[in-house]
């Protein structure tokens, strides 16, 4: 790649940040030498970060790029700037940090929208006794066998895939793949992921599985268009090619965490399954192709209703997450809104806690909810094609949706 002095230290920046917040760049696929002085180099002060960033910010509008991308950078370097701000001491409020860090405003929770939410879990998934025992009952029955968990995500990631190529011709690279990985946490302590999609550029990306950890075969589709086709790998592999291959824009070698473009991916992400399939489409296809004993299942109609239901819990999520860091609720007052709606089990409410007081995944919870909104604001509930295509092509920022 022919990276210029301030594409070069633009890299260099993100990285050297990342020495602080560990996590904060989750994928770097640019020149590895940029890697290495970083790696090599004794740790860059805070105070230094700010200067290099402020420089960047005042020399941007020299550098001749077009406005549409001038304006993606500085958007990225405001974020940059924030982050070395925060990691000096300066004080921002949560929600200035967050218009500063993902180009959006963060809106106040809306308990309205959950007020049914109880009776609608009810009424999709009935049974004897309470709500949460039925809730409990069902994630043991449809819990995958560890040792089939590879298979049948292996067997969802081609599905999407070939729908996707189907939907959207002659986008995905010929040589992109992808790598699954079974892992375990080992450590009690450390916030767990059922799945997570770690891309290593040249158009391929590993997804680790922890197998142990919330892996129920009713999901398989929405994780596999996720996480892979056309969620964050279909849409990583196309930004390699159009935007870092062919244009030379180095931003796209970079993902971090606290940046507008996490909002956008997410969305990206959170719908990338209904494009692809109804909702009768993925219940057919889940019961047929992952369920063990589709004799013990539900009907067709009510894993349809379940399917529909499930969609709000990223709302639940937010509003958890809201609470936490901007109602300052503590975790006894957390773990109780949580459970009050008798949908979330206790363990996976603790290790959303743990998310949340971790510095680099703190405001994750925000990022589904917010992000499938504003695209759905913008191209509808479902958007079409092209528009979507037009998504996983293009460098978009919140606000330009909003």
């Amino acid at each position: 790649m022919n990276l210029s002095k301030f594409g070069i230290a633009f890299l260099l920046l993100a990285l050297r940040i990342n020495k602080h917040i560990r996590g904060y760049v989750d994928f770097y696929f640019g020149p590895e030498n940029l890697r290495k002085i970083v790696d090599n180099e004794s740790i860059t002060s805070p105070k230094k970060l700010l200067l290099d960033s402020k420089t960047l910010l005042k020399q941007l509008g020299s550098q001749g790029y077009d406005k549409e991308r001038e304006r993606y950078l500085e958007k990225m370097l405001t974020a940059m700037r924030t982050s070395i701000e925060l990691l000096i001491g300066i004080e921002i409020s949560i929600k200035d940090q967050f218009l500063r860090l993902y180009d959006v405003d963060l809106q106040p929770v809306n308990e309205a929208e959950l007020d049914n939410l109880k009776e609608e879990f009810n009424e999709a998934y009935r049974g004897l006794g309470s709500l949460e025992k039925r809730m409990n009952d069902l994630r043991v029955r449809r819990t995958v066998p560890e040792g089939n968990v590879f298979e049948l995500f292996k067997k969802a990631l081609n599905i999407t895939r070939e729908r996707t190529k189907e939907l959207f011709v002659d986008l995905l690279h010929q040589n992109e793949h992808i790598n699954i990985e079974l892992v375990k946490y080992n450590n009690n302590n450390e916030a767990k992921w059922s799945y997570y999609n770690w891309y290593k550029g040249n158009f391929c990306s590993r997804i680790e599985v922890n197998p142990n950890f919330n892996i129920y075969w009713t999901g398989f589709l929405f994780v596999a268009a996720h996480e892979g086709y056309p969620g964050h790998h279909t849409e990583f592999v196309v930004k390699e090619q159009k935007l870092y291959r062919e244009l030379n824009q180095f931003e796209h070698s970079i993902l971090l965490l606290h940046n507008p473009k996490l909002i956008i991916s997410e969305g990206i992400a959170d719908l990338a399954v209904r494009m692809l399939f109804s909702y009768r489409e993925e219940s057919e296809i889940s019961l047929q192709e992952f369920c063990l004993d589709p004799l013990k299942e539900d009907s067709l109609e009510v894993l349809i209703a379940q399917n529909k239901v499930k969609g709000k819990i990223s709302l639940f999520w937010y509003n958890f997450a809201y609470h936490a860091l901007i109602d300052r609720y503590n975790n006894e007052e957390l773990m109780r809104y949580g459970k009050n709606f008798e949908i979330i089990n206790k363990e996976t409410i603790k290790n959303q806690l743990k998310k949340i007081s971790n510095p680099v995944y703190s405001k994750n919870a925000f990022m589904y909810n917010l992000g499938s909104n504003i695209i759905k604001h913008k191209y509808g509930k479902v958007p079409s094609v092209k528009n979507f295509r037009y998504l996983l092509v293009n460098p978009i920022l919140p606000s330009d949706l909003i």
